[in-house]
């Protein structure tokens, strides 16, 4: 069977469009930690409850902390409910969303007290943000980012791949 000149058009210009759309919805998973922290020292986690801040769906939420759980296992990680070497949090915008993280700014002492700092931060739409503390020094040490990641309405297949991309940059090769 042969095809015409019309044919091999359609057929390259859908191939093209095929290969355009897998480029734009891929994923971008980027990470950063503070220099000089022996990531070995941890073993163990805990979630980090913010109080009034609750997943606008309990189940996703679940269902995300879920897929962080089992790929942190894999890093020899142990989620415990008590005292835990990292207390890890995460964000996710299903729309844009402008947060202020606030944290202790360790360089700055007025003799009394640390001085909580606020960052504004964007998170734009299907960003997963996930952070991770060093419980005892209340430092943040690691945080991660993946961007379309999240569908508000979808099966969170992409959520599970993000995650696991993410993940795997935890500990960071130095």
């Amino acid at each position: 069977m042969s095809y015409g000149f019309h044919e091999r058009r359609k057929h390259l210009a859908l191939a093209l469009g095929s290969l355009l759309c897998s480029v734009a919805l891929a994923q971008t998973v980027k990470s950063s930690y503070l220099p000089g922290i022996d990531f070995s020292s941890f073993r163990t986690y805990t979630w980090v409850e913010i109080k009034g801040r609750q997943h606008p769906d309990p189940s996703k939420d679940a269902q995300i902390k879920q897929f962080i759980d089992s790929q942190l296992a894999t890093k020899g990680l142990t989620k415990t409910d008590g005292t835990a070497d990292l207390s890890i949090d995460y964000q996710v915008a299903i729309t844009k969303a402008e947060v202020w993280q606030t944290y202790e700014d360790w360089s700055e002492w007025t003799g009394v007290a640390r001085i909580p700092t606020q960052k504004k931060v964007t998170i734009n739409v299907g960003t997963l943000v996930v952070d991770m503390y060093d419980t005892a020094a209340k430092k943040l040490v690691w945080t991660g980012s993946a961007t379309k990641t999240i569908d508000a309405s979808g099966p969170q297949k992409q959520a599970k791949q993000a995650i696991k991309a993410l993940i795997k940059q935890f500990p960071p090769d130095r």
